[in-house]
């Protein structure tokens, strides 16, 4: 393994389907790994590996992220490659006719907690390395996702962030990546909403039946590991796509395209360039 790529990696959720996937392709790198989860659903595997260092977060609780700070410490954990696997679909539905309490907090977990998590870690980070970060978002980025409005709007958070810690913050390399559909558990939560989600429970109930992988867990980390070996300017800052980008078989073009469009990749009004600006 090159002495450019992460080998202390910290994953938000490694509960989930897709961070304990992640979790396992890393140990197979010889990577350590350490994770958050917030109860003890699907972690029982994970906890025999004693290569795992597994730290209880709750970031809804009142002191959660102190606590996990505080288990960092007394854990001796460090990292240089920081993983966020959280998302949350739910509540579904047309805006206003979800819970404002329950939408309010899917926002937050999909977004702003997952922001104050890595800013309670990162003096965790090891010094003297590039800290690599990743926050996996899904569909809502390059098109309308009606019913999942708190889903999109906290992985739009995720996106701007990227751009905005790249301006602030010189050794961070972070990006945001779009995984596709992944047959994950969390399309349980559509399956449940039923009618209030739309055309997508129509999408998702296909996808579901037909027992499909779609996007493979070692595609997205085949992704984030060529996003972090290229160069902070050229991928930093940007939101990525795992099945639509051409970043396969060196990615040497994309790569290219990047670094002579510092605009590309990030959220922009479509069309300013080309349309002109109106004045009254």
């Amino acid at each position: 393994m090159s002495a450019n790529i992460p080998r202390q990696v910290f994953i938000a959720a490694i509960s989930s389907d897709i961070g304990s996937a992640l979790a396992r392709l890393y140990l197979d790198e010889g990577c350590e790994v350490t994770g958050t989860y917030r109860d003890g659903t699907g972690i029982a595997y994970l906890a025999r590996d004693s290569r795992i260092k597994l730290i209880r977060c709750d970031l809804s609780r009142a002191g959660g992220l102190s606590e996990l700070a505080a288990q960092m410490t007394s854990r001796d954990v460090a990292w240089d490659l920081f993983i966020s696997a959280v998302g949350q679909l739910s509540p579904i539905g047309r805006f206003l006719d979800t819970d404002r309490d329950a939408w309010l907090a899917s926002v937050a977990a999909n977004g702003p907690m997952q922001l104050a998590l890595l800013h309670a870690i990162s003096p965790f980070r090891i010094q003297g390395r590039m800290a690599k970060v990743a926050f996996l978002v899904g569909g809502a980025i390059s098109r309308s996702f009606p019913n999942y409005s708190a889903y999109s709007l906290g992985k739009l958070q995720l996106v701007k962030f990227c751009e905005l810690i790249h301006d602030e913050c010189d050794d961070m390399q972070a990006v945001a990546v779009g995984t596709g559909w992944v047959a994950t558990k969390i399309h349980e939560q559509t399956i449940q909403a039923g009618d209030a989600a739309g055309d997508n429970f129509d999408r998702t109930k296909e996808f579901v039946a037909r027992r499909v992988t779609g996007t493979s867990i070692e595609d997205i980390k085949a992704c984030l590991d060529w996003c972090f070996a290229q160069p902070r300017d050229v991928t930093g800052g940007r939101n990525f796509s795992v099945v639509h980008d051409d970043w396969r078989h060196g990615g040497q073009a994309l790569a290219r395209a990047l670094a002579q469009d510092t605009e590309a990749f990030k959220l922009r009004r479509h069309g300013n360039n080309a349309l002109g600006t109106v004045t009254s």
